[in-house]
Protein backbone atom coordinates (compact mmCIF):
# COMPACT_ATOMS: atom_id res chain seq x y z
CA UNK A 1 0.00 0.00 0.00
CA UNK A 2 1.23 3.38 -0.99
CA UNK A 3 1.44 6.60 1.65
CA UNK A 4 -0.98 8.30 -0.86
CA UNK A 5 -3.43 5.47 -0.47
CA UNK A 6 -2.93 4.98 3.38
CA UNK A 7 -6.09 5.52 5.57
CA UNK A 8 -5.64 8.49 7.35
CA UNK A 9 -6.49 9.35 10.82
CA UNK A 10 -8.68 11.85 12.20
CA UNK A 11 -7.65 15.05 13.12
CA UNK A 12 -8.03 16.83 15.80
CA UNK A 13 -10.97 17.66 16.56
CA UNK A 14 -12.14 21.12 15.86
CA UNK A 15 -13.88 22.13 19.25
CA UNK A 16 -9.97 21.92 20.89
CA UNK A 17 -9.44 24.66 18.06
CA UNK A 18 -10.65 28.36 17.86
CA UNK A 19 -13.11 28.84 15.04
CA UNK A 20 -12.04 31.16 12.52
CA UNK A 21 -13.51 34.60 11.42
CA UNK A 22 -16.53 34.56 8.25
CA UNK A 23 -14.26 36.75 6.25
CA UNK A 24 -11.96 33.44 5.80
CA UNK A 25 -14.71 32.16 3.26
CA UNK A 26 -14.47 35.25 1.16
CA UNK A 27 -12.47 35.44 -1.92
CA UNK A 28 -8.96 37.00 -1.41
CA UNK A 29 -6.52 38.26 -3.83
CA UNK A 30 -3.56 36.51 -4.47
CA UNK A 31 -0.92 39.17 -3.75
CA UNK A 32 -3.67 41.93 -4.83
CA UNK A 33 -5.04 42.45 -8.30
CA UNK A 34 -2.35 42.74 -10.60
CA UNK A 35 -2.25 41.68 -14.38
CA UNK A 36 0.97 41.42 -16.78
CA UNK A 37 0.56 44.97 -18.29
CA UNK A 38 0.02 46.68 -14.77
CA UNK A 39 -0.37 46.88 -11.99
CA UNK A 40 2.54 44.56 -10.56
CA UNK A 41 2.31 41.81 -7.69
CA UNK A 42 2.27 42.74 -4.13
CA UNK A 43 2.45 46.69 -4.60
CA UNK A 44 0.11 49.27 -3.02
CA UNK A 45 -1.50 49.83 -6.63
CA UNK A 46 -2.43 46.31 -6.59
CA UNK A 47 -3.73 46.55 -3.24
CA UNK A 48 -5.88 49.31 -3.67
CA UNK A 49 -7.37 47.56 -7.15
CA UNK A 50 -8.10 44.54 -4.94
CA UNK A 51 -9.18 46.71 -2.25
CA UNK A 52 -11.67 49.12 -4.97
CA UNK A 53 -13.05 45.96 -6.14
CA UNK A 54 -14.39 44.68 -2.62
CA UNK A 55 -11.71 41.96 -2.07
CA UNK A 56 -9.44 41.48 0.51
CA UNK A 57 -5.53 40.16 0.06
CA UNK A 58 -3.17 37.76 0.64
CA UNK A 59 -0.02 39.19 0.50
CA UNK A 60 4.29 37.98 0.93
CA UNK A 61 6.22 39.92 3.86
CA UNK A 62 10.18 38.96 4.89
CA UNK A 63 12.33 40.97 7.07
CA UNK A 64 14.46 43.78 6.07
CA UNK A 65 18.52 44.51 6.98
CA UNK A 66 16.56 46.86 9.61
CA UNK A 67 14.47 44.85 10.95
CA UNK A 68 11.16 46.38 8.83
CA UNK A 69 8.52 43.61 7.74
CA UNK A 70 8.76 44.12 3.54
CA UNK A 71 6.12 43.08 1.47
CA UNK A 72 7.20 40.87 -1.96
CA UNK A 73 7.45 37.45 -2.22
CA UNK A 74 10.52 35.87 -3.28
CA UNK A 75 13.65 36.43 -0.66
CA UNK A 76 15.28 38.32 -3.14
CA UNK A 77 14.88 41.29 -5.61
CA UNK A 78 15.13 40.32 -9.35
CA UNK A 79 18.17 41.85 -9.57
CA UNK A 80 19.11 39.27 -7.93
CA UNK A 81 19.89 41.61 -4.02
CA UNK A 82 18.36 39.84 -1.52
CA UNK A 83 16.13 41.77 0.59
CA UNK A 84 17.61 40.30 4.16
CA UNK A 85 20.53 42.38 3.37
CA UNK A 86 18.73 45.56 2.34
CA UNK A 87 17.39 48.37 4.17
CA UNK A 88 14.18 49.93 3.23
CA UNK A 89 15.58 52.90 2.19
CA UNK A 90 17.54 51.07 0.02
CA UNK A 91 14.83 48.91 -1.47
CA UNK A 92 13.03 50.18 -5.29
CA UNK A 93 9.80 52.06 -4.69
CA UNK A 94 7.35 49.46 -5.80
CA UNK A 95 8.69 47.26 -2.21
CA UNK A 96 6.31 48.67 0.31
CA UNK A 97 6.50 48.28 4.15
CA UNK A 98 3.61 45.81 5.40
CA UNK A 99 2.70 48.98 7.79
CA UNK A 100 2.44 51.32 4.19
CA UNK A 101 0.31 48.69 2.82
CA UNK A 102 -1.67 48.21 5.88
CA UNK A 103 -2.65 51.66 6.00
CA UNK A 104 -4.30 51.64 2.66
CA UNK A 105 -6.39 47.88 3.88
CA UNK A 106 -7.74 49.24 6.68
CA UNK A 107 -11.43 47.96 5.40
CA UNK A 108 -10.71 45.21 4.04
CA UNK A 109 -9.07 41.49 5.06
CA UNK A 110 -5.33 40.98 4.70
CA UNK A 111 -3.66 37.54 4.60
CA UNK A 112 -0.28 38.19 5.79
CA UNK A 113 1.69 35.57 4.63
CA UNK A 114 5.13 35.17 6.86
CA UNK A 115 7.93 33.81 4.32
CA UNK A 116 9.82 32.35 7.08
CA UNK A 117 13.03 30.63 5.38
CA UNK A 118 14.58 29.81 8.99
CA UNK A 119 14.66 26.96 11.28
CA UNK A 120 15.06 29.67 13.99
CA UNK A 121 11.84 31.72 13.91
CA UNK A 122 11.22 35.06 16.26
CA UNK A 123 12.67 37.96 14.47
CA UNK A 124 9.96 38.28 11.41
CA UNK A 125 7.05 36.73 14.00
CA UNK A 126 7.90 39.76 16.38
CA UNK A 127 8.38 42.42 13.64
CA UNK A 128 4.88 41.38 12.21
CA UNK A 129 3.46 41.34 15.27
CA UNK A 130 4.66 44.70 16.02
CA UNK A 131 2.78 46.40 13.01
CA UNK A 132 -0.41 43.97 13.29
CA UNK A 133 -0.74 45.35 17.22
CA UNK A 134 -1.43 48.53 15.35
CA UNK A 135 -3.97 47.63 12.41
CA UNK A 136 -7.45 47.44 13.44
CA UNK A 137 -8.96 45.99 10.47
CA UNK A 138 -9.97 42.04 9.80
CA UNK A 139 -6.26 40.05 9.59
CA UNK A 140 -4.70 37.01 9.89
CA UNK A 141 -0.91 35.03 9.56
CA UNK A 142 -0.27 32.78 7.36
CA UNK A 143 2.59 30.22 7.04
CA UNK A 144 4.15 27.32 5.51
CA UNK A 145 6.28 27.15 8.61
CA UNK A 146 5.02 25.32 11.79
CA UNK A 147 6.86 27.16 13.51
CA UNK A 148 5.93 30.65 12.79
CA UNK A 149 2.24 29.40 13.32
CA UNK A 150 3.36 27.91 17.06
CA UNK A 151 4.92 31.20 17.96
CA UNK A 152 1.55 33.07 17.17
CA UNK A 153 -0.24 30.40 19.03
CA UNK A 154 2.10 31.06 21.92
CA UNK A 155 2.69 34.84 21.91
CA UNK A 156 -0.19 36.37 20.22
CA UNK A 157 -2.85 33.86 20.83
CA UNK A 158 -5.62 36.38 19.60
CA UNK A 159 -4.43 36.78 16.34
CA UNK A 160 -6.03 34.69 13.55
CA UNK A 161 -3.60 31.88 12.57
CA UNK A 162 -3.71 29.72 8.98
CA UNK A 163 -1.75 27.15 8.54
CA UNK A 164 -0.56 26.87 4.71
CA UNK A 165 0.03 23.41 3.34
CA UNK A 166 0.40 21.39 0.07
CA UNK A 167 0.66 17.58 -0.89
CA UNK A 168 2.31 18.19 -4.68
CA UNK A 169 5.76 17.14 -4.81
CA UNK A 170 7.10 20.64 -5.88
CA UNK A 171 6.79 21.62 -2.40
CA UNK A 172 10.51 22.57 -1.23
CA UNK A 173 10.05 19.84 1.58
CA UNK A 174 11.49 16.22 2.24
CA UNK A 175 8.18 14.23 1.25
CA UNK A 176 7.88 12.91 4.68
CA UNK A 177 6.93 15.74 5.87
CA UNK A 178 4.84 17.23 2.96
CA UNK A 179 2.73 13.98 4.03
CA UNK A 180 2.75 14.60 7.77
CA UNK A 181 1.58 18.20 7.78
CA UNK A 182 -0.85 17.32 4.74
CA UNK A 183 -2.62 14.73 6.97
CA UNK A 184 -3.25 17.54 9.42
CA UNK A 185 -2.28 15.27 12.63
CA UNK A 186 0.24 17.55 14.44
CA UNK A 187 -1.46 20.49 14.63
CA UNK A 188 -2.16 20.48 18.39
CA UNK A 189 1.02 23.01 19.67
CA UNK A 190 -0.15 25.40 16.28
CA UNK A 191 -4.05 25.54 17.03
CA UNK A 192 -4.85 27.19 13.41
CA UNK A 193 -8.03 29.32 13.13
CA UNK A 194 -8.25 27.70 9.49
CA UNK A 195 -6.22 25.35 6.95
CA UNK A 196 -5.05 26.85 3.54
CA UNK A 197 -4.67 23.59 1.22
CA UNK A 198 -2.94 23.93 -2.34
CA UNK A 199 -5.84 23.25 -4.75
CA UNK A 200 -4.14 20.96 -6.54
CA UNK A 201 -4.39 18.53 -4.16
CA UNK A 202 -8.39 19.09 -2.79
CA UNK A 203 -10.07 16.99 -1.91
CA UNK A 204 -8.34 14.85 0.49
CA UNK A 205 -9.52 13.02 3.27
CA UNK A 206 -8.06 15.04 5.95
CA UNK A 207 -9.09 18.33 4.40
CA UNK A 208 -13.09 16.85 3.72
CA UNK A 209 -12.67 15.22 7.68
CA UNK A 210 -11.82 18.78 8.98
CA UNK A 211 -14.30 20.25 7.72
CA UNK A 212 -17.02 17.64 8.61
CA UNK A 213 -15.65 18.62 12.14
CA UNK A 214 -16.25 22.51 11.79
CA UNK A 215 -13.23 23.76 10.24
CA UNK A 216 -12.69 26.28 7.77
CA UNK A 217 -10.55 25.51 4.78
CA UNK A 218 -9.59 27.88 2.26
CA UNK A 219 -7.34 27.07 -0.86
CA UNK A 220 -4.83 28.30 -3.23
CA UNK A 221 -4.36 29.43 -5.90
CA UNK A 222 -7.46 29.32 -8.11
CA UNK A 223 -6.23 30.42 -11.36
CA UNK A 224 -8.94 29.21 -14.12
CA UNK A 225 -12.21 27.49 -14.01
CA UNK A 226 -11.06 23.87 -12.99
CA UNK A 227 -9.29 25.19 -9.93
CA UNK A 228 -12.27 27.41 -9.41
CA UNK A 229 -14.81 24.40 -10.10
CA UNK A 230 -12.47 22.57 -6.84
CA UNK A 231 -12.83 25.46 -4.72
CA UNK A 232 -15.89 26.15 -4.59
CA UNK A 233 -16.41 22.05 -4.43
CA UNK A 234 -14.03 21.64 -1.38
CA UNK A 235 -12.88 24.64 0.61
CA UNK A 236 -14.66 27.47 2.13
CA UNK A 237 -12.58 30.05 1.01
CA UNK A 238 -10.21 30.85 -1.75
CA UNK A 239 -7.31 32.79 -2.98
CA UNK A 240 -7.85 33.77 -6.74
CA UNK A 241 -5.55 35.43 -9.36
CA UNK A 242 -6.59 36.00 -12.76
CA UNK A 243 -10.06 35.70 -13.33
CA UNK A 244 -12.88 36.88 -10.83
CA UNK A 245 -14.80 33.92 -8.69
Amino acid sequence: MTAERRPLRRPLRRPRFPAAPGWLSDPLAHRGLHALDGPRENTLEAFVAARDAGYGVELDVHLSADGVPVVHHDAALADGRALAQLGVADLPAHVPTLAAVLEVLARVPVMVELKQESLRVGALERAVAGVLDAHRGPHCVASFHPASIAWFARERPSTVRVFTLTDQDDAPMPRVLRERFASLRPLGLLRPHAISFDVRGLPTTATQRWREDGGTLTTWTVRDAATLAAARANADGMIFEGLVP
